[in-house]
């Protein structure tokens, strides 16, 4: 009989995949000008502004807006390992950054002019708690993005989840985008918009195998050891017959939630 990974928000130790994190989750130039191009929209021109990089990681989309906007830009995570990882990436900008939880954040009412949140609401333990926090401290004319995958949307990613169907029945268990909004209109937000962003994550089946190596990703992790070998070796077998080499393009949804006046 067959186990499936069962997935518990909270329940993964970053700290483990923080050495090879940003290797396995980079970005390449036109990916990052895809999701600079949507940040940017929400960036007041008129002041300088504050960005808050809620469950930053490593620090990609932390890096990405250091660089790209004037902007003061506080990333927040749990983990220590992506924290240290992060702050020893960060070559320029006005960058901070805390370790603490989504559901606590250290962070004063209303210095927020925008808050983004990347692949990271499945993690979050309380959403309630967090969607409250994050109405305390985003201003009354700012924004909160929540890009990810979600347990009502999988099908976002058809190359990965043919090669690991274990991933897709781990991301099944995930918050659905109404389990999202749920939180977040409880907490005084509104849905204004809401987006589907086709991405390429990479050039080939080549680099999938490479970066699905490094195994640090959610729905890998929860692999049991045995599964994950089985679809890697399909997977590298698939990718050692490409005469052609095609992008995985992915389709990420971003919910972009505004406080009630």
């Amino acid at each position: 009989m067959t186990s499936h990974p069962t997935f518990q928000a909270g329940g993964i130790r970053y700290d483990d995949i923080a050495p090879r994190y940003s290797a396995a989750r980079s970005m390449s130039a036109e990916t990052a000008d895809t999701w600079a191009t949507l940040i940017g929209s929400f960036i007041p021109k008129s002041q300088p502004a504050t960005v808050l990089d809620l469950g930053c990681g490593t620090g990609r989309f932390t890096t990405l807006m250091a660089e790209r906007f004037p902007v003061r830009v506080i990333g927040v995570d749990l983990s220590l390992g992506m924290l240290h990882r992060a702050a020893s990436d960060v070559k320029q900008g006005d960058v901070y950054f805390s370790a603490a939880s989504a559901e606590s954040l250290p962070l004063h009412d209303g210095c927020c002019d925008l808050a983004w949140m990347s692949q990271v609401i499945h993690h979050v333990v309380d959403r309630q708690a967090c969607a409250r926090e994050l109405r305390r401290v985003v201003k009354p004319d700012g924004a909160v993005l929540v890009r990810g995958t979600f347990g009502d949307r999988l099908d976002s990613c058809p190359t990965y989840f043919r090669f690991f169907p274990g991933a897709r029945v781990v991301a099944s268990q995930v918050p659905t985008i109404p389990d999202v909004l749920q939180a977040f209109r409880a907490a005084g937000f509104r849905l204004a918009a809401f987006q589907s962003v086709p991405q390429k994550t990479c050039n080939s089946l080549r680099e999938l195998a490479d970066r699905t190596r490094l195994r640090a990703d959610t729905t890998l992790v929860l692999l049991s050891d045995a599964e994950f070998e089985r679809c890697q070796s399909e997977l590298e077998r698939a990718a050692a017959k490409e005469r052609t080499p095609e992008p995985v393009i992915e389709t990420v949804d971003v919910l972009i939630f505004r406080p009630h006046a």
